[in-house]
């Protein structure tokens, strides 16, 4: 007998296996070390923000996925609300950080969207972002990666996404 009469929709199991794939895609080890992005609370969040941007661009370019978008939306705030707090971060200072962490992804959704075609633009944008500075020497390859997942996925149905295999190398 079902105790819980409701059952998840389709969007929200979507959305799940869709964080699972962009968590997976930023925690790969050849993003991080010396010289690349820090491994830090901060350069682990740069990286979930870039792949979920890209998730975003591509969710956005399609209306009929409008409800995933804002799944995933939910389900990524989620997650980074769930990490403030397993680092430490009181009750009262998480909804403080959430509001700064929505305007950093936000912000980044629109830079790195308006610049998705113009490699320059991106370098400079992700070497602001990521690393505070006007350019870094890993700033170009992370470029690279970005223009080249935003191109396969635009044309991949969204479910590739969802596995290691819609990610490309680096």
């Amino acid at each position: 007998m079902l105790i819980w009469p409701f059952h998840r929709s389709r969007a929200e199991t979507d959305a799940e296996a869709l964080l699972s794939g962009v968590t997976a895609a930023s925690r790969r080890p050849e993003f991080y070390g010396a010289d690349r992005v820090p491994d830090t609370m901060d350069g682990r969040f740069e990286l979930m923000a870039t792949n979920g941007v890209l998730a975003m661009l591509r969710l956005r370019a399609d209306p009929a996925l409008k409800p995933l978008a804002q799944a995933f939306a939910d389900r990524l705030f989620s997650y980074f609300d769930a990490g403030l707090r397993e680092a430490g971060t009181g009750d009262t200072a998480v909804p403080k950080r959430m509001h700064k962490l929505a305007g950093d992804f936000y912000g980044r959704l629109d830079a790195y969207g308006s610049a998705i075609d113009d490699p320059k633009a991106l370098e400079a944008a992700l070497a602001r972002n990521v690393w505070r500075l006007e350019s870094h020497a890993f700033a170009p390859q992370l470029a690279s990666y970005v223009a080249k997942s935003a191109a396969g996925q635009a044309h991949a149905p969204i479910s590739a996404m969802f596995a290691a295999e819609g990610w490309p190398q680096l």
